[in-house]
C-alpha cells in the first residue's frame, strides 16, 4: 500500500510538472515564433505595397505586362548579362575571373559573333514574342488568372517555384533527347552544338523550332498549369534565364550548380541533357560525367 501510496503522489506530483512544462514551452516559444510570422506579415504588406506602387507606375494592363513587359525585360537581362561575359571573356578582364572558367583553354571564335548575334535576335523578336501572345490568350481563355494587384503568399510562391523546377527538368530532358534523335538533329539541334565550348550568348543560339519546344516550353510549361501569378512568372523567367545564361557560360561565378554539367554534355553530346540532374541520374545519363568528376578530383589531390 505505501509503495502504491507512494508510487500515486509521485504520479501525481510529475502531471502537475508535465502539465507545467508545455506552458513553459509555449511561454518562451510563441514570442519569436509570433515575431517570425510577424516579419513575414510585414515583409509581404511592404512587398504588396511597393508592387501597387510600381504597377501604378508602369500600368496593370495583363496584355501590356505579359507580351511587352516581360519580353522587354528579358532581352534587356539577357544581353546586358550575356555581353558582360563575351566582354570579360575577350578582353581577359578582370584577371580573377578566370580562376572561375570551366574551359581555360577554350578560345571564342570571333567571326562567329555576327550569327550569334542574328541568330540571338530572331529567336527572341519572331519566337518567344509570338508564343508570349499566344501564352497569354491561353491564360484568358482559361480565365482562372490571380489578379494582377494582389501577390502570391510566400507560400504559394516557394510551392510554385518547386513544382516549376521539377517540370521544367523533365519536361527539358525529354525534349532534349528528342532532339538528339537522328532524325532531328542534323537540320535542328546541331546548330546550338556548333559551340562545342559554349559561351554565354550561345544560349539561344538554336534553331527556331528547337529554341521554341527545347528552351521555351520547358520553362513556361509549369507556369501554365500552376496558373502562376505573373509576378511569380517573372521571378521565375528571371532566374530562369540567368540559370542557362551560367550554364553556358563557362564561368561558375553566379550563384547556381556549377556549369561544367552543361559544359560536358556540349563537349560529348551524349550525356547530361537535364537542366539540375535527377533526370540524367534516372536514365544512367550521367556516368561518363561523373567519371570526369571523379578523376578532376583525384588530379586535384596529387597537385597538394
Amino acid at each position: 500500500m505505501k509503495n502504491g501510496s507512494f508510487s500515486s503522489n509521485f504520479s501525481e506530483k510529475w502531471q502537475i510538472f508535465y502539465g507545467i512544462v508545455p506552458l513553459v514551452l509555449l511561454g518562451v516559444g510563441i514570442p519569436p515564433l509570433t515575431r517570425v510570422a510577424n516579419g513575414w506579415n510585414s515583409l509581404g504588406l511592404q512587398m504588396q505595397s511597393r508592387w501597387e506602387r510600381t504597377l501604378d507606375l508602369i500600368g496593370d494592363d495583363s496584355f501590356y505586362l505579359y507580351v511587352y513587359g516581360m519580353n522587354v525585360w528579358n532581352i534587356i537581362l539577357y544581353w546586358s548579362v550575356g555581353l558582360t561575359y563575351l566582354m570579360a571573356e575577350t578582353s581577359a578582364w578582370p584577371k580573377w575571373l578566370h580562376r572561375y572558367k570551366v574551359q581555360p583553354t577554350a578560345v571564342i571564335n570571333k567571326k562567329r559573333l555576327y550569327s550569334l548575334i542574328t541568330v540571338n535576335l530572331f529567336n527572341q523578336l519572331f519566337v518567344a514574342v509570338p508564343f508570349s501572345i499566344f501564352g497569354y490568350y491561353v491564360l484568358k481563355f482559361q480565365g482562372i488568372s490571380p489578379p494582377i494587384r494582389e501577390l502570391p503568399t510566400f507560400l504559394r510562391l516557394i510551392t510554385t517555384f518547386a513544382i516549376l523546377i521539377s517540370i521544367q527538368e523533365i519536361v527539358a530532358y525529354y525534349t532534349h533527347r528528342m532532339f538528339h534523335h537522328r532524325l532531328l538533329y542534323k537540320w535542328t539541334h546541331k546548330w546550338h552544338h556548333e559551340w562545342t565550348a559554349p559561351i554565354a550568348l550561345s544560349s539561344y543560339y538554336n534553331h527556331p523550332l528547337d529554341h521554341l519546344i527545347g528552351n521555351i516550353l520547358p520553362s513556361t510549361l509549369g507556369l501554365s498549369l500552376t496558373n502562376a501569378h505573373f509576378f511569380t512568372s517573372w521571378l521565375w523567367l528571371t532566374w530562369a534565364t540567368l540559370r542557362t545564361l551560367s550554364d553556358h557560360s563557362g564561368y561558375h561565378v553566379l550563384p547556381f550548380l556549377s556549369p561544367r554539367r552543361h559544359d560536358f554534355h556540349h563537349l560529348k553530346f551524349t550525356e547530361c541533357f537535364g537542366v539540375w540532374g535527377p533526370m540524367d541520374y534516372l536514365h544512367g545519363t550521367e556516368t561518363l560525367f561523373r567519371a570526369s568528376l571523379l578523376a578532376l578530383t583525384e588530379t586535384a589531390k596529387k597537385k597538394r
